[in-house]
C-alpha cells in the first residue's frame, strides 16, 4: 500500500483534489505500477487523475442506458439518441458528446451556461459558420498528441497537428470577440502554440510520407549537411545520363544503357549484337538471353557515394524528426487543453444544429420539483416516421404533491412506451444542456433516472425474464431518491396474474410514500385494477392512451388523456398483427368465459394506508388461486370418458384407436 502511494507521487501527477481518497490513489498507483512493469513507460500524456463525482452527475445505470437507447441500440437497424443529436465534426466532439449523454449534469448553472452558448449560435450565425469551417480542419487533435507522448506519431500526423494549431487561431479570436461569457473563457484558454506550429511549418514538408524511413520529411534549408547529401543523392540521374551519353559516343553502341538493381547496383547493359565493341576494362557481371551486363570502377565509386548519401540522409532526417517530436512533448498539456475545449465547442455547435434541424426549443431548467412538458415528442421516433406523417405530441406533468405518480393504461402499440421514454429523454436532454423536442418544457433537476422497460433474460447466469425484471425493480427501489425520475413499464407481467398484480400494487404504494421513496414516476401497465389507486393515494393519477373503436377494430389516437382504460384491446391488437381468424374467435369466447371470474372485485376492496400494513378479511366469494383456462370443460363427458379409460388392459392399437375417437368428438364439437 505504501509503495503504491509512493509510486503515484513519483509520477508528479495531480491528485483527485480530495486528499482523503486514499483507496482511489492506491488503485491509480497500481495501474501506473502495472504500466511500468509491462514496459509502457511513455505516459507523459497522463498529466492528471480525477474521479467521477456522483454529486455532479445524474446517475444512469446500465439498464437505463440500454432501454433508452442513449448511445447504442438493442437491434442492428435501430437509431440511438446519440445518432439523432450528434452533429459534431471533430472526433473529440463526438467522444465528448457521448460522455455528456452518459453523464447529465445535476447543477443548474453549468446547464444554463451550455444553453446560453447554444442560444448565442442562433443569434450569431456568422460566428457559428466560422467555427464550423475551422473545426473541419482540426482532425483528431487528442489522438495525435497522445501519439506524440508515446513517440509513435507519424510525419503526416505532425503536419495535421500544425494544420489544427493554425485553425485554432481564428477560433480563439472568434470566441474572444463574442459577447457570450462561456465562449470568452474558452477563447482565453485556447493556446495556438505559435512557436511549435511555426517550427513544424519550417521543418516538415507539407506532404510527407506516413513513415519516417521513407525519407523526404525534412524541408529544404533546415540543415545544411542534409541539403548537401541530397544534392549528391538526387542529382545522380543527370550524372548517369551524361555518363551513358559519353560511353555511347566512345564505344559506338547506340543501345547502351545504364540502370540499377538491388543485386548488382549500377550496371551498363549491352545487347549481344554489340558486345564485341565492349572495352576491355569493363567487368562482366551478368549474362542475359539477349544482353550482357557490365560494371566499371567509375560506376562502383559512384554507387558507394550515392548509397552512403542515402543512408546518411535517412539517419539525419530521422534524428531531426525525433528532435521535433521531443520538442512537441513539452506542449502536451496545452494541446490536450485545446482538444478538450475544441470538443466542447463542437458539442455545443452540435446542439445548435440539432435544434435547428429538428425544431427543438430551449427548456427552463431549475431546482424545482416539477417536470412540466407541453407538446413533448420522442426525439428518435419522430425522425423515423414516414414522410408527411406527423408525430402526435403529448403533455406530461409531474410534481411531488398532487401528481407524483401517473398510472398509464391503454392497449399495446398505442404509444405508452414511447410516452414513457420520451419523458425520460427530454429530461436527460435538458440536463446535458441540449434543446428538447417540445412546445415548452420546465424541467426540475432530477438526480437519477431509472427505467424498467421491456422483457429480456440472462440465461447464461441462470436468470429468467422475470428474475431480470425483479433485479431491475430491486435496484430501482433501493437506489432511487425522492428527486429521481422513474419510468416503469409492465411491472409484474412475467409471472402469474395475481402475483404480478400484487407486486405492481405494492411497488406503487412504496414509491408513493414520501417516507419510503416519493419519486416522480410514470407507471405503464395492463393491470387496470391499479387505476383503483387514484382514489386511495392522493399523489396518484390515472391517464390512458386514447383509442377509437370501429366495430371490432380500433384506431390508435396516440394521445394521452385523463382517466383509466377499462380494457387492453389485446385481441384487437392480435388481429392487427395478423393472427389467424380462428384463434381470434376462440380468444373472444375464452375472454367472455373468464370475465365471470373478474378480479376487479378484489382490488376494489383492498384498503391502502400509506406507510402501514393492515390485514383485511379474506373475500370468500373470490378464489385467489391461479385461474385455469380449462375450468370451462371440467364436467365435459369427453373428459369423463378419458378418465375412465383402462390403459393397463389396452393394446397399443386399441389406445391409438381410442385417442382417434376422442379427437373426432372434440373436432365435431368445436
Amino acid at each position: 500500500e505504501d509503495r503504491l502511494l509512493k509510486h503515484f507521487e513519483t509520477k508528479n501527477l495531480k491528485g483527485f483534489g480530495v486528499q482523503h481518497l486514499k483507496l482511489g490513489i492506491i488503485a491509480s498507483g497500481a495501474i501506473l505500477y502495472y504500466l511500468d512493469q509491462t514496459q509502457h513507460t511513455h505516459i507523459s500524456h497522463i498529466t492528471a487523475l480525477s474521479r467521477i463525482e456522483e454529486d455532479r452527475y445524474v446517475r444512469l445505470d446500465k439498464f437505463t442506458v440500454r432501454s433508452l437507447e442513449l448511445v447504442g441500440t438493442m437491434n442492428d437497424e435501430g437509431t440511438s439518441l446519440l445518432d439523432v443529436i450528434d452533429k459534431t465534426i471533430s472526433p473529440m466532439g463526438s467522444r465528448m458528446l457521448r460522455r455528456w449523454i452518459l453523464f447529465p449534469l445535476k447543477d443548474v448553472k453549468p446547464i444554463q451556461e451550455r444553453q446560453e452558448v447554444v442560444d448565442y449560435f442562433f443569434r450569431e450565425p456568422e460566428t457559428k459558420e466560422l467555427l464550423d469551417t475551422q473545426l473541419e480542419q482540426i482532425g483528431d487533435l487528442e489522438r495525435i498528441i497522445s501519439k506524440v507522448a508515446v513517440g509513435r506519431v507519424s510525419p503526416r500526423e505532425v503536419v495535421q497537428l500544425k494544420v489544427a494549431l493554425r485553425a485554432i487561431e481564428p477560433i480563439k479570436e472568434a470566441c474572444m470577440a463574442s459577447e457570450e461569457p462561456s465562449l470568452c473563457r474558452i477563447g482565453e484558454q485556447l493556446n495556438a502554440c505559435a512557436l511549435i506550429r511555426d517550427r513544424i511549418e519550417k521543418e516538415i514538408n507539407n506532404d510527407p510520407p506516413s513513415l519516417v524511413n521513407k525519407g523526404g520529411i525534412i524541408a529544404k534549408g533546415v540543415n545544411e549537411e542534409l541539403d548537401d547529401l541530397r544534392a549528391i543523392a538526387y542529382s545522380g540521374k543527370d550524372y548517369l545520363l551524361k555518363v551513358q551519353q559519353r560511353e555511347i559516343e566512345l564505344t559506338g553502341i547506340p543501345s547502351l544503357k545504364i540502370a540499377f538493381n538491388n543485386v548488382f547496383g549500377y550496371y551498363i547493359e549491352v545487347r549481344n549484337t554489340h558486345k564485341d565493341k565492349v572495352p576491355a576494362n569493363w567487368i562482366r557481371k551478368q549474362t542475359l538471353v539477349n544482353a550482357e551486363r557490365y560494371i566499371t570502377e567509375e560506376l562502383k565509386e559512384y554507387e558507394e557515394k550515392i548509397l552512403g548519401a542515402e543512408e546518411k540522409i535517412l539517419a539525419l532526417e530521422t534524428r531531426l524528426f525525433n528532435e521535433l517530436v521531443l520538442a512537441l512533448t513539452e506542449y502536451i498539456p496545452p494541446i490536450q487543453m485545446n482538444a478538450n475545449l475544441i470538443g466542447r465547442i463542437d458539442c455545443l455547435l452540435s446542439f445548435a444544429k440539432a435544434a435547428e434541424a429538428n425544431k427543438y426549443i430551449r427548456p427552463v431548467v431549475s431546482d424545482s420539483d416539477k417536470i412540466d412538458i407541453k407538446g413533448g415528442r420522442h426525439p428518435v421516433i419522430e425522425k423515423q416516421l414516414p414522410l408527411g406523417e406527423p408525430y402526435i405530441a403529448n403533455d406530461v406533468y409531474l410534481d411531488d404533491e398532487k401528481q407524483q405518480i401517473i398510472i398509464i393504461t391503454g392497449p399495446n402499440m398505442a404509444g405508452k412506451s414511447a410516452l414513457l421514454r420520451q419523458t425520460a429523454l427530454i429530461t436527460l436532454m435538458a440536463q446535458i444542456g441540449c434543446f428538447v423536442p417540445a412546445e415548452s418544457a420546465h424541467i426540475g433537476i432530477v438526480d437519477k433516472i431509472f427505467t424498467r422497460v421491456g422483457a429480456s433474460d440472462n440465461i447464461s447466469v441462470g436468470e429468467s425474464t422475470f428474475m431480470v425484471e425483479m433485479n431491475e425493480v430491486a435496484n430501482i427501489l433501493r437506489n432511487a431518491t425522492s428527486n429521481s425520475l422513474l419510468v416503469l413499464d409492465e411491472i409484474g407481467r412475467g409471472t402469474s396474474t395475481f402475483d404480478g398484480l400484487s407486486i405492481a400494487w405494492a411497488v406503487v404504494e412504496h414509491i408513493s410514500n414520501p417516507k419510503l421513496l416519493g419519486a416522480k414516476t410514470l407507471f405503464a401497465t395492463h393491470y387496470h385494477e391499479l387505476t383503483e389507486l387514484e382514489g386511495k393515494l392522493h399523489n396518484v393519477n390515472n391517464y390512458c392512451i386514447a383509442v377509437k373503436e370501429k366495430g371490432d377494430d380500433i384506431v390508435f389516437l396516440r394521445k394521452i388523456v385523463r382517466g383509466g382504460a377499462d380494457k387492453s384491446y389485446g385481441i384487437q391488437v392480435a388481429k392487427l398483427a395478423g393472427v389467424p381468424d380462428s384463434v381470434i374467435e376462440r380468444a373472444k369466447q375464452i375472454v367472455e368465459e373468464l370475465s365471470a371470474n373478474d378480479i376487479t372485485a378484489v382490488t376494489k376492496n383492498l384498503a391502502v394506508e400509506t406507510g402501514t400494513k393492515k390485514k383485511k378479511e379474506k373475500l370468500d366469494e373470490v378464489d385467489l388461486a391461479q385461474m385455469s383456462l380449462f375450468d370451462t370443460v371440467k364436467d365435459d363427458d369427453i373428459l369423463e370418458e378419458l378418465k375412465n379409460v383402462d390403459l393397463s388392459n389396452m393394446t397399443p392399437i386399441d389406445a391409438l384407436n381410442k385417442l382417434y375417437e376422442l379427437q373426432n368428438k372434440i373436432k365435431n364439437r368445436w
